[in-house]
């Protein structure tokens, strides 16, 4: 009995020592409590609690600096997030991770922003095998007409191991633009296709990311894959209006002018549209119903366009309307 009255207190003592332990733990760090409250999403009391702690001595790490700065963005406070970035590269100056996070808070200010290309470009250089780095450098260069950087830093930035489809997917599609842009066609088509499969397999599917490949298509006069990317982004989302005005369009060059109005009507049904998406489908619409012989409805969207006249590309309907 007493053997086993001792291999019980062991047990007990053995059982209970985490939590033994942590009642005798020193409490954590302000910078540790600021990381974690940051981390559970209350930004609220993670500011408190790291302007506090910066007010009376800087932060030992870098880190504090940009979770404080993340919650003041999240909070709209951009200015205080840019100040909380700035005394963190005073603290540690040339931190990667700080000259990325100021990078992106100024290029998102200012798109053009030179400090913003230095700091993005730097941390790039700093930290070769971090693929956010190398994505934010390549996004300022595109803003900033400089594809052949874009390409560059998004080519090294896919291979890198760890990235999750909606990063592949973003890194891909600018891939493809920025190759485009340079007349690297096999690149930016390759990197197309990759954002493809990746959109067709997402949860929640990207048109906008697919109709920049639409876009390149059209450019090299590929028009049978231009309306199959189109009939995958309609399937999936049905009112994006540039597919839809690419369908009218479609059926409008074919010599369909039923399926032609038919797509032009929906086109106007859709949201987003502007005044040229508009008066294209207005143009296709008039000439669809003209063919159709329904004079009356035609010449009422030749009315509209006649009320909304563009100079640089007037729309002629063919005589006999």
């Amino acid at each position: 009995m007493r053997a086993a009255g001792l291999r019980f207190a062991i047990l007990f003592c053995l059982l209970a020592l985490p939590a033994c332990l942590a009642a005798f733990a020193p409490p954590p760090s302000p910078w540790e409590l600021g990381a974690r409250q940051a981390d559970e999403g209350n930004c609220a009391a993670a500011v408190r609690t790291l302007t506090s702690a910066l007010a009376s001595s800087p932060a030992p790490t870098a880190a504090p600096y940009v979770a404080l700065s993340d919650c003041q963005e999240q909070m709209h406070r951009q200015a205080d997030a840019e100040q909380t970035l700035r005394k963190g590269l005073s603290a540690h100056p040339a931190s990667p991770a700080l000259e990325l996070a100021l990078g992106e808070l100024l290029m998102e200010a200012h798109f053009d922003s030179v400090e913003a290309g230095q700091l993005l470009e730097h941390a790039a250089r700093l930290t070769p095998r971090d693929p956010d780095a190398r994505h934010a450098y390549a996004r300022w260069a595109h803003r900033n007409l400089r594809e052949r950087v874009c390409v560059t830093q998004e080519k090294a930035a896919v291979l890198l191991p760890g990235l999750d489809d909606d990063a592949l997917l973003q890194m891909n599609t600018l891939l493809g633009i920025c190759a485009g842009r340079i007349e690297d066609a096999a690149e930016a088509r390759a990197a197309f296709r990759r954002a493809n499969v990746i959109n067709l397999r997402q949860k929640t599917y990207s048109p906008e990311a697919a109709w920049q490949y639409v876009e390149f298509l059209r450019r090299f006069g590929e028009d049978a894959e231009v309306q199959s990317i189109s009939g995958e982004i309609l399937d999936r989302v049905p009112g994006f209006g540039p597919a839809r005005l690419e369908r009218a369009k479609y059926f409008d060059r074919e010599g369909q002018p039923d399926k032609a109005a038919e797509a032009a009507k929906l086109v106007l049904q859709s949201a987003g549209n502007n005044l040229n998406d508009e008066r294209t489908a207005h143009g296709i619409l008039a000439r669809s119903l003209t063919a159709l012989g329904q004079a009356s409805e035609a010449s009422r969207e030749q009315s509209w366009l006649d009320a909304h006249p563009d100079s640089e590309s007037p729309v002629i309907i063919p005589a006999g309307r």
